[in-house]
């Protein structure tokens, strides 16, 4: 019969873009955390003026203040640790050990991990620090 003139009025509806919005401010805010401590151990490597960076595919050891050891992030024991400083050392020979040793660490705690990786054939070892601004 009769027909409307009136017409409907489009509306946007910007419900679902803040959800995505706040799922990506979330993400990043999560993904910067995790970002800052790339390993998950606190080391705090002391400073010196003549350090020098080393490759990556070095074998690199941490051992936090308490004396544990770390190896690719995840807690080892020192015979564990040379199973697979032997394991490395067979696949290269010129394989470098970096170690991360706390600034507070024991020194009996980095001579028991230099004398294990020795006893390995690994004798190439290095000691990270931070350089000096």
């Amino acid at each position: 019969m009769f027909k409307t003139t009136l017409k409907k009025k489009s509306s946007i509806n910007i419900i679902p873009m803040i959800d995505v919005i706040f799922f990506l401010l979330i993400f990043f805010m999560l993904f910067t955390t995790f970002r800052s401590n790339p390993t998950g151990i606190d080391l705090k490597l002391p400073k010196a003026v003549t350090v020098t960076e080393q490759q990556s595919k070095n074998m690199i050891i941490d051992i936090n203040a308490a004396g544990e050891i770390f190896y690719r992030g995840k807690k080892t024991s020192l015979s564990n640790l040379m199973e697979v400083a032997k394991t490395k050392y067979d696949e290269n020979r010129e394989i470098v050990a970096i170690i991360n040793a706390d600034r507070e660490v024991r020194y009996k705690h980095i001579i028991a991990v230099m004398d294990s990786l020795r006893q390995v054939g690994i004798y190439k070892l290095a000691l990270a620090a931070e350089k000096k601004e």
